[in-house]
This record gives structure tokens, sequence and C-alpha cells, in this order.
């Protein structure tokens, strides 16, 4: 096989995705027929070593130091948080295989459906592959949590999700903290008339956001009943759609759950001709739509997905390794993205 050299006359580091390529198998199966684990048939294991050879694989020096601790770990995420694209749990999922395959191991995503979700259908995972630990990107169905606990014996991680369980670890964004500074921002430039866009009950992070709004506005001396929010989606067994449907007299300022949220807010008032930031200012969390139309930047929270990602790799790892009991919730925090959808007393 010819492999490609580059600038400087280097040969191209074979990695195990070539040698699954070559093969038509996954890099999974290749990475356990070199460690010599359990899995894959002698004739398999014997063509991908051969191959290995052929291509020029070199095992990396730390996974020669540590072939002894390299991992299988498995992610899962549901159905409905992926199917609309971009999805902010599959750049979460790219960093932690990342970070993974930085440190010598290796990832395999599931992604849970609705029917596995709700335990209508054979609901257990990995069936072809022993997982040595698992990561569980986003909420899910409180169910299927409890089915997996009972049917896993190995350390869990969960990300930007939080539950009452001390045998888990969870490593989840700042949304009550971040929520509170994007509605004090608002507040801050003379808002006071504020309505915040999500569905306080369809998730544990939209609740915590919700919090955080309420939090600014009482701090700002506001009364509760000024503490207002249009539901942004339908969450049902196997339901998940964004819809908003905006008051009749409009707010100031809205602050949204979430930029898919944003984004669709934004697509209704353009339709109802309301101008962004001058007739209404908007602000958001994720900072995953930078640019949505027309020049329009959200001002938004950011996450570090990075930080997060390298965080939760290292907690599972050491579960794995026995070196640590979970630690229960830990919260990363982000930082405002300025954007152009709020209108600064400056910009009058």
């Amino acid at each position: 096989m010819l492999i490609e050299r580059g600038a400087m006359g280097q040969k191209k580091e074979v990695k195990l995705e070539d040698i699954a390529d070559s093969l038509g198998v996954s890099i999974v199966t290749v990475s356990n027929a070199l460690k010599g684990k359990k899995g894959v048939s002698e004739g398999l294991r014997n063509r991908i070593k051969e191959a290995a050879q052929r291509m020029g694989y070199k095992t990396p020096v730390y996974e020669e130091k540590e072939k002894a601790r390299s991992h299988i770990i498995g992610v899962l995420v549901a159905e409905r948080y992926v199917k609309e694209f971009p999805s902010f749990y599959m750049e979460i999922y790219r960093r932690v295989a990342q970070e993974t395959a930085k440190r010598g191991h290796v990832t395999v995503l599931e992604v849970v459906t609705c029917e596995k979700e709700n335990l209508s259908a054979d609901a257990m995972v990995f069936l072809e592959q022993s997982m040595d630990g698992l990561i569980v990107i986003g909420e899910l169905y409180q169910e299927y949590m409890k089915m997996l606990r009972k049917v896993s014996r190995i350390p869990i991680v969960c990300v930007d999700y939080y539950d009452v369980y001390d045998d888990m670890d969870y490593i989840i964004t700042d949304g009550f903290g971040g929520m509170e500074q994007m509605t004090r921002l608002l507040l801050k430039e003379g808002y006071r008339d504020l309505i915040f866009v999500g569905s306080p009950n369809a998730t544990k992070n939209i609740t915590d956001r919700y919090f955080g709004y309420c939090k600014a506005m009482q701090r700002a001396g506001m009364e509760e009943e000024q503490f207002r929010f249009v539901a942004d989606r339908e969450c049902g067994k196997g339901n998940y759609r964004l819809e908003i449907e905006l008051p009749e007299k409009l707010p100031q300022g809205f602050v949204c759950n979430c930029d898919k949220t944003a984004v669709l807010l934004l697509e209704r008032l353009k339709e109802r001709g309301v101008r962004v930031p001058e007739d209404v200012s908007v602000v958001s969390f994720d900072n995953y739509y930078p640019q949505v139309q027309d020049g329009v930047k959200l001002c938004t929270y950011e996450n570090d997905e990075k930080v997060i990602a390298r965080i939760s790799v290292s907690t599972l790892l050491k579960r794995i390794e026995g070196k640590s009991r979970p630690e229960g919730v830990r919260i990363v925090e982000g930082r405002i993205v300025p954007g152009n959808t709020v209108r600064f007393r400056g910009d009058c």
C-alpha cells in the first residue's frame, strides 16, 4: 500500500483507522486484535497484524508503556439530540473521542434510539463489545438510566447532565451561573421587561438556566410575577420538537435557554417584522451558532467543550484504573461572547 509523504519527505504516520479502512473492519476490532484482547477471531487477528506490519504501523510509545491499561470507552447520546445538524452533543463527542485517542484509548459511540430510551426495544448497550467505562452525553430518560445502572458494572461519567446517584460522576456546564450572567447583562443595560425562552420542566439543564434567570431578576428587585417564560419545545416519549409562540406584546429582551432556541426565536421575530437588536434584544447560551444570518451574531454564553471533554475523559480513566471514587458534580465555567443581538446604551 502506498503511504503518502509529507512536505518534508517523511512517511505519513499509519493510524488504527488506516488499518481498519484497508480491511473493512472497525477501529475497535483493530485495537482489540493488536492488543490481544478477546472478541476477534484468530484468522482476522492474523490478517490485522499482517496488515499493520505491511503498512508500517508503529505502536505509540505511551501505548507500549501502558499497554495493559489501554481501554475501550463507550459513549451514549440520545437520538433526539443528534437528529438536527449541527448538534452540540456530537461536538462534545468529537472532543471526547479526540481526547481519548490522544491518551491511547478507543471510543465507541452508540446513539440511543427513542425505542431503546423508552425501554420499548432491547436497551442493552454495546452488545458486541466489552466496555471498560461509559460516558453519557446529555440527559437520558430516568427509566433508561435506572436500567443502565442496574446492568452496568463499569464506571459511568455523565456530561452536561446530573442526578442524585452517588456512584456516578457528573461534568456539567454552568447553566445556572451562565444564565444569571446573561440576564444580568440585560438588566445592567436598563432592560426590566424580560422573558425566558425555554420549557423549564423539559430537562434539568433548562431548569437550571431558568433558575439562573430568576436569580438575576430577584437580585435586581423584580417581583416574582415578573419571572415569565415562553415554552420552546414539546417533550414526551419519543417527541422532541422545538416551537415558539411569540407573546402578542413583546418584552424588551428575551433570555434564551440555548442557541437553537435563539435561532428559532430570531426567525419568528423576523417573520413579524421585529428588528434585533433595534426593537428587542436577545441573549442566549452555548455559542454554537456564532453567526446566524445576515451578519447576526448571538450575544451568548460560551462553553469550553475542550475542557469539558478533557475533565470527563480524565475522570473516567481514573475511575477505571481505581485511582478515585465518584466525586459528584463538577461545573465547568464559560464566558460571555458579546455578539450583536443586544442594544447597549452606547449604541443608542
